[in-house]
């Protein structure tokens, strides 16, 4: 039989106990402070410095992945090479004088003419085209984006001039430059103030001669002047409007000065 008192004691033992328990649970629940993970629970702000942007003019280089300077010969028939019997025009000699300086080069374009004689034929040179042909291609061709040139050697104009467009050729100049130099604006354009026919210059090649350092100088450092305007001589010409081989060697001899006053990398020449 069970004890009354006992059983008494123990209930109240265990009451006290269970209310004690209680009392130390609510106490620390009400007493706990969570810890931060971070020191202070502020939102964390990453600022970013912008990269150091160049602005420098790049030199024209042929850089580690190539192997040499990419030339495009651009123009109409006389950079194509009519009156030159094996139709190499300037280009056969400008490539004898790059290799002897020991230039790493490559002609490109989509055009070739001279295959007889020259190793690498390719140019951009149209026969009887304007300027407003020339920029058209550019546009429509992608010649630019696919050879992606390294110097550009521009001798245009003469057809325009011929077919009375001399009061346009200038401003036409300068709108083919800015589409040079928006499409490939590390390229570098050398101009050539053209040379003149069997019989000299006419007034509308002079004026247009004259103007073109300024349409250049208002291009920037990335182009450049070549003056042919009195290098070729009346014996210098196959026909009224082409060099013969001695009149593209003399084209060829300004064209490599040029060349060279563009104080390209080192590693655009062979060891």
């Amino acid at each position: 039989m069970v004890n009354y008192h006992s059983m008494k004691r123990f209930v109240t033992r265990f009451l006290t106990l269970t209310i004690f328990l209680a009392a130390c649970t609510r106490s620390v629940v009400d007493s706990y402070t969570p810890i931060p993970l971070f020191e202070t629970e502020q939102p964390i702000t990453l600022t970013l410095s912008p990269l150091p942007v160049s602005t420098e003019t790049a030199t024209p280089s042929c850089g580690d992945a190539q192997t040499s300077l990419r030339i495009m010969p651009l123009g109409d028939s006389i950079t194509y090479g009519e009156g030159d019997p094996d139709r190499g025009g300037y280009r056969k000699r400008l490539s004898a004088l790059l290799t002897n300086d020991k230039y790493a080069f490559d002609f490109v374009g989509s055009q070739r003419s001279g295959e007889a004689i020259l190793a690498d034929p390719d140019n951009e040179g149209h026969p009887g085209w304007r300027i407003t042909n020339i920029k058209e291609a550019i546009d429509m061709d992608g010649w630019l984006e696919t050879y992606q040139p390294d110097v550009i050697l521009l001798h245009i104009g003469s057809n325009d001039l011929r077919h009375g467009n001399g009061i346009y050729v200038r401003d036409n100049l300068s709108v083919l430059l800015d589409d040079i130099l928006t499409r490939l604006p590390n390229t570098h354009v050398i101009v050539a103030q053209i040379i003149p026919t069997r019989w000299g210059s006419e007034v509308d090649q002079k004026i247009y001669n004259d103007a073109i350092p300024n349409v250049v100088a208002a291009k920037g450092p990335q182009v450049s002047v070549v003056d042919m305007r009195d290098i070729l001589v009346k014996d210098d010409f196959m026909t009224l409007y082409h060099p013969n081989t001695n009149g593209y060697d003399k084209m060829a001899v300004a064209w490599v000065t040029a060349i060279h006053a563009l104080d390209l990398a080192t590693d655009c020449l062979t060891p």
